[in-house]
């Protein structure tokens, strides 16, 4: 069994569709009941991930195996007695973008979002230490640079009183970790990379609340009759999770069983490469409204894979 942590940057606005509409919001984005943390929940991101295996040329044989079978193909059911041997976990909200009065933007993560992040380090069994989460006072925020720590900071919708963590090489080591392994230091992304290391801001739970509340987008729309070229259906609106935003999870492949084990072997190892060359680096499409150019993430598998 081989783990994987999954990153996913956005490099577009990105609509996770929940189940019904929530107050003026006709199209609001997944989140979690109990702490309404935008998510990604496993079951849309699998469809995601099994699109991109077909458009990157995957045969039907290991997409099948990988994923399981589609629900329908060639006009009748799929048959399958498992799910695939991939295990697609939630994508979990690491830290989202939020407006500022310094450096136009930061990202903001909280003591719940790293917490989880660790837990997901740990699963995967990836080599080195895990970084301890520092804690902040559930109305306040800390932050590395001095920039951030002279006064009270506008952060979103919230006026913030900010200071130097206690600990604050736990903080640094989690900002170094993110933007090492989840945004990556190619030329495209560097300079994202770099302002992450600085520009992380870690906030209390109140704090957080309203930030993801209000600092998601949303986007009204209409349907014209193309006739007439007058309003056919709407108004109504979508809601968003930003660009810059940053989200993980653990994908799981269990090996193949059966009595051919050297066969077996030899898939489990083209299974692994297969994935890695998918998503370590690639730009995948997550979530609705592809047409309008949402949905756009740039995927990163964290550290070395263990079997490798």
């Amino acid at each position: 069994m081989t783990s994987f942590l999954l990153y996913l940057y956005t490099e577009s606005p990105l609509h996770a569709g929940a189940a019904d509409a929530e107050g003026s919001l006709n199209l609001p984005i997944q989140r979690e009941s109990t702490t309404g943390y935008p998510v990604v929940w496993g079951q849309s991101l699998k469809g995601a991930l099994r699109a991109a295996g077909h458009n990157a040329g995957w045969g039907q044989d290991s997409l099948d195996r990988v994923f399981g079978k589609a629900v329908q193909r060639d006009g009748e059911p799929g048959v399958n007695p498992t799910a695939g041997l991939l295990t697609v976990g939630d994508a979990q909200l690491v830290a989202v973008p939020v407006p500022t009065l310094r450096r136009t933007f930061a990202w903001a993560t909280s003591s719940v979002a790293l917490s989880r992040l660790s837990r997901k380090y740990a699963r995967s069994g990836l080599p080195g230490e895990i970084p301890n989460v520092p804690t902040v006072p559930h109305d306040r925020g800390v932050a590395l640079d001095e920039v951030w720590t002279t006064s009270e900071q506008v952060v979103g919708p919230c006026l913030v009183p900010m200071s130097r963590p206690r600990t604050a090489g736990e903080l640094e080591e989690w900002a170094e970790r993110i933007a090492s392994d989840g945004i990556g230091d190619g030329s495209a992304l560097s300079h994202f990379a770099d302002k992450f290391r600085s520009d992380l801001l870690l906030v209390g739970t109140s704090v957080m609340d309203q930030l993801l509340r209000e600092c998601t987008e949303h986007a009204v729309r209409v349907q014209l009759d193309p006739e007439t070229k007058t309003v056919k259906h709407g108004p109504f609106t979508s809601e968003y999770l930003p660009t810059e935003s940053l989200l993980a999870t653990v994908l799981t492949l269990r090996a193949p069983q059966g009595k051919d084990s050297e066969r077996n072997t030899e898939n489990d190892a083209e299974h692994r490469r297969l994935l890695r060359k998918l998503f370590d680096g690639a730009v995948l499409q997550v979530g609705g409204d592809e047409t309008l150019g949402k949905g756009l993430v740039w995927s990163r598998l964290a550290g070395e894979v263990p079997g490798e």
